[in-house]
């Protein structure tokens, strides 16, 4: 099949669930070049997922983002995967994905499988194929969980890096001395202690205590859940549990999982030695059953945080972002506070910042949603923002580029073709014919030369355009949207209102904590906004400090008289008239205004 001068993007990924293939990113992406190159077919993107499961569509960003763009025409003929199980290996997925890509005219080729969607034969194979990496897929899954279920009932250890206080050795486990003693000093703060999880992460790294990090996204400092996952796990008392946590398919979807604690789960004598005895780990684990929270948390584990990232700490400018405090009191009341903090907090994170004030979400929260309505109530805003919507894009210089760049192009297209004509008609029997030809060659290599870079720069201008009319677009709808904000607001979810929020603001500035009666300072936002009449993109708040004054009545007759002159120079002023509207505005004798 002719695929010259086709477009196409491309689509490696790979999965750290499971990597049976064993096919790297960099290898698949060589491959797909290679192919397209072969085929000379264009390349106008590559879109990559690192790390992301195959199971369904949802986590792969780089996915979601290519068939979004392929929705809102992206020109391209193909999509090239390396095999059929890259592109996901749930056969409903597949198969949804495919006829989605297709019904925007876009067909799907597996270089190794050798399948192309455009054929006849192409999607009926793609079909067989996908169930059967599906069927593949979860009995590679169940061998695995076999696998490691029976080394867990033999004390050995099932998998995965060595846990804090050990290195692994050979799928043994051995305790690393300077590790083990901070763990024994965790279990002996808690059990003997009132210290709680934050307490003790925050007496470690007072202590000038470092973690070893395992990985590279892993910090030095001790964090409260870190403490909490550590205390939670029997390895240290030399036991090996399997099954704690296990997979359950979500009612009512295909092939959507979730997590679920379990309390039946496999618990054997291991074959390691413990950091520390079977009866200070049980006292731990009582005291985190008596003490641990029983009630679900009321905002959701779901519960979107408006203002994460965008809050800026007052002290440092990072972003500070929702932390959660809930205990259960020994009267069995569940409390819970939800703030914002520092992401830099010394005392919580270990990095640079001292400013250890939280902001409490419902004091923050209300008041910029409250200050947005108001805002987009404003009469002088709501008219600016209508003379915003319906203009017509201004393109009309980069129209006035490619017009001239095509013209050009043409003119070198009329001379490329008379050049063409010159060589095909010269008499065989010419003079030097040879190196006339050689010269017209030359002229027409150049002539080529030409037309390519003219052909580029016409692209480079209309890819300019495209992008100027989208931002335009895209402007226009967020406008919309501030029409109706308040509407809007109250009826979309807690997520939609976390990607309204950050759609519209940039950056929110606080005061210090006790510096004003409102936390609010100022508020940064992604486009301009109209503000007493003024175009801004950041709209500063005061302080609202109040000042009061005492006025007391009194019937008495005044002390005294003010005498007050008004010289209104040569002003043509009927002064009769002024004269007489204050004397039916005097106050009466009975009533005297006094300042204390």
């Amino acid at each position: 099949m002719n695929r010259e001068g086709k477009k196409c993007i491309l689509y490696p990924r790979v999965s750290t669930e499971m990597q049976v293939e064993g096919y790297s990113l960099d290898g698949q992406k060589t491959s797909l070049k290679k192919f397209a190159e072969r085929e000379e077919m264009q390349i106008v993107g590559i879109y990559e997922d690192a790390g992301k499961s195959g199971k369904s569509i949802e986590g792969r960003s780089a996915f979601k983002r290519m068939l979004s763009d392929i929705q809102e025409g992206l020109d391209v003929d193909y999509v090239l995967v390396y095999k059929l199980s890259r592109f996901g290996r749930n056969a409903a997925d597949i198969l949804n994905s495919l006829e989605f890509i297709q019904s925007y005219g876009v067909n799907l080729i597996c270089i190794e499988e050798g399948i192309d969607s455009s054929q006849t034969s192409g999607k009926l194979l793609i079909s067989v194929l996908s169930a059967v990496a599906e069927i593949e897929r979860e009995n590679i899954l169940e061998q695995t969980m076999n696998g490691r279920r029976e080394k867990a009932r033999q004390g050995k250890w099932n998998g995965g890096p060595a846990p804090y206080g050990y290195i692994l050795k050979d799928d043994t486990l051995l305790i690393d001395e300077q590790e083990a003693e901070i763990v024994r000093t965790i279990f002996d703060k808690f059990v003997n202690t009132n210290m709680g999880y934050t307490g003790i992460a925050k007496y470690l790294n007072l202590q000038g205590i470092k973690k070893t990090p395992r990985k590279k996204t892993d910090i030095e400092e001790f964090s409260a859940h870190f403490i909490k996952i550590l205390l939670d796990n029997p390895v240290y008392c030399g036991k090996i549990a399997y099954g704690r946590r296990t997979r359950e398919k979500v009612k009512g979807t295909k092939a959507d999982y979730k997590v679920v604690n379990k309390q039946d789960y496999c618990l054997v004598d291991g074959l390691h030695e413990g950091i520390i005895d079977e009866e200070l780990w049980y006292k731990a684990h009582d005291k985190r059953e008596a003490t641990g929270v029983k009630s679900v948390s009321k905002y959701g584990k779901d519960r979107a945080h408006l203002l994460t990232g965008i809050i800026k700490c007052p002290k440092c400018g990072s972003g500070m972002y929702a932390n959660r405090v809930c205990w259960t009191k020994k009267d069995g009341t569940y409390k819970e506070v939800m703030y914002y903090a520092c992401s830099r907090n010394k005392q919580e994170r270990g990095h640079y910042c001292d400013y250890s004030a939280n902001l409490k979400k419902t004091d923050i929260e209300p008041l910029v949603i409250e200050f947005i309505k108001d805002l987009v109530q404003d009469e002088h805003f709501a008219i600016e923002i209508k003379k915003k919507i319906g203009l017509q894009v201004d393109t009309t210089k980069i129209d006035t580029e490619i017009s001239n760049y095509e013209s050009k192009l043409k003119e070198v297209e009329l001379n490329k073709a008379r050049l063409e004509r010159e060589i095909d008609s010269l008499p065989i029997d010419t003079t030097h014919r040879e190196r006339k030809l050689h010269d017209m060659t030359l002229r027409l290599d150049a002539l080529y030369d030409t037309i390519a870079e003219i052909e580029k720069k016409v692209e480079d201008a209309k890819l300019r355009r495209k992008s100027v009319e989208a931002e335009f677009i895209t402007m226009e709808n967020i406008y919309k949207i501030l029409q109706h904000f308040g509407e809007l607001y109250d009826i979309i979810s807690d997520e939609e209102k976390k990607e309204l929020i950050a759609t519209l603001v940039k950056e929110i500035q606080i005061y210090p904590e006790g510096e004003s009666d409102t936390p609010l300072k100022s508020m940064k936002f992604n486009f301009p906004v109209y503000k007493d009449g003024q175009e801004v993109n950041e709209i500063f708040l005061d302080k609202q400090t109040n000042v009061e004054t005492l006025v007391v009545l009194s019937h008495k007759k005044p002390d005294s008289y003010l005498e007050v002159k008004i010289d209104f120079d040569n002003t043509a002023l009927d002064k009769t008239a002024i004269a007489e509207r204050a004397e039916t505005r005097k106050p009466q004798e009975k009533t005297t205004y006094k300042n204390m």
